[in-house]
């Protein structure tokens, strides 16, 4: 039995297309951003963790700018280095964003389960934002390089 497909909404459509208009020209200008200023000197536009700042402590995301500012360098070991939390949430919103658009994701139903799940999120980044603050290696390699 044939299925008869019912015309797209303009209006959807119209928004689909400003969305993603939107998100292409954010991540432009961040692009340009961290190729153009450097977050390591002293007069660079971008702000230093507030949270660092007043407690000392690292954040989850301390040393994500640096670290894309070295992605859009072509240097990965030091991206790698200021944030290894990055190269893992990255795959894994991949595949967050791939289920939540309804496209299949090659996963096994439990783990995307899992990943949808608050506490797993909960437990990554609660975790390593403890873990990165422990003064004792192994663990102080998860700190800003």
């Amino acid at each position: 039995m044939s299925r008869v497909l019912a015309p797209a909404d303009p209006r959807r459509t119209w928004f689909r297309v400003a969305m993603a208009t939107g998100a292409a020209a954010a991540v432009g200008f961040g692009v340009w951003s961290l190729r153009r200023f450097d977050p390591n000197a002293a007069d660079s536009p971008f702000l230093p963790c507030l949270f660092q700042a007043f407690t000392g402590l690292y954040c989850p995301g301390c040393g994500t700018t640096r670290a894309l500012h070295a992605l859009v360098h072509g240097d990965v070991a030091t991206a790698i280095a200021m944030n290894p939390l990055l190269f893992v949430l990255v795959p894994l919103l991949g595949v967050v964003l791939l289920h939540a658009s309804g496209r299949p994701v090659p996963l096994p139903r439990r783990a995307v389960d899992t990943l949808l799940g608050p506490w797993f999120w909960l437990a990554l980044i609660g975790g390593y934002w403890v873990l990165r603050n422990v003064p004792v290696w192994p663990f102080t390699i998860l700190g800003p390089a």
